[in-house]
Parts: structure tokens; C-alpha cells; sequence
């Protein structure tokens, strides 16, 4: 069995939007080295209020993971959404897969009924890996466009 944890915590980068990026970068890229270590798997949906992901792997590493995440001071406020054993990784060839809230993805969050502000409590854990796996697909359209074009 494989150990999912779905959180949200409040996004407190500082800084502008060029900052903001630079450090959502940052933790992007340490999360993927920290997590292919410990054989974590995810996906992280961020604007500029919310961090919301999802984690899956070992409990004891998820935890692990989680306890650190909830420790770091980019973020506030961390709450678990659902923590459960599932038969597979919905994200299993994802260290860290990320997507931010931009206009390219908005019709994303619009098919999901989410048109305005995230707000993670009103959301279920459920909602939010089907939000994740869609806009994993829309990357993944992406990137397969742009290589036919090349």
C-alpha cells in the first residue's frame, strides 16, 4: 500500500511576483531532490495565496515530508486535508510535478468550478488530485505540441 497526504498551507514567499517565482522555483527543485530521495511522489498546485499537494510514498517518509513542509516559513498554517492508504501513486513518475495559477491554465480551474480565489477548505482531497491530474495532462498536451512543432 502506498501513503497519500493531501495538505494546503498558506503561501508566505515574499516578495514580487519575478521573487515569488525565483523561490516557488526553489522549493520546486529541493523538493524533487529530497524527494526522489526518500521515494516520495507529488504534485503541488500554488498561487499566490495557497500551497495545496499531494504526497505519496512510505507513511513514514510522507510524514516525514509533511513534518518538514509544515516546519518551513514559506509556509503558514499547514492542515492536512485526507491522509490514507491507496493501491497506487497518482502521480508515479513525479518527484514534485508542479503547476501555478496562470491565465494558460485558467480553463483548467474553470472545468473544476473553481473561477475565483482557491479556498482549500471548501475543497475536498478528491477534487483536488482530479484538479492536479488535469492539469498534469494539460503539461503534458503542452510539451507534446511544442514538440511536434519543433
Amino acid at each position: 500500500m502506498i501513503h497519500q497526504l493531501v495538505y494546503y498551507s498558506r503561501n508566505v514567499v515574499q516578495g514580487n511576483d519575478r521573487a515569488m517565482l525565483t523561490n516557488l522555483r526553489d522549493i520546486v527543485s529541493a523538493s524533487q531532490r529530497n524527494n526522489s530521495r526518500d521515494g516520495i511522489t507529488g504534485f503541488l498546485i500554488f498561487d499566490k495565496t495557497w500551497f495545496i499537494q499531494i504526497l505519496a510514498g512510505e507513511q513514514a517518509q510522507v510524514s516525514a515530508t509533511y513534518t518538514r513542509i509544515a516546519r518551513d516559513p514559506r509556509h503558514a498554517t499547514a492542515t492536512i486535508m485526507d491522509a490514507r492508504n491507496v493501491q497506487s501513486r497518482s502521480f508515479p513518475n513525479w518527484t514534485m510535478g508542479g503547476a501555478m495559477r496562470t491565465p494558460e491554465v485558467e480553463e483548467v480551474y474553470l472545468q473544476h468550478g473553481i473561477g475565483s480565489a482557491i479556498e482549500p477548505t471548501r475543497l475536498k482531497s478528491a477534487h483536488v488530485i482530479n484538479l492536479a491530474l488535469d492539469l498534469q495532462a494539460f503539461d503534458a498536451a503542452k510539451r507534446q505540441a511544442q514538440r511536434l512543432a519543433s
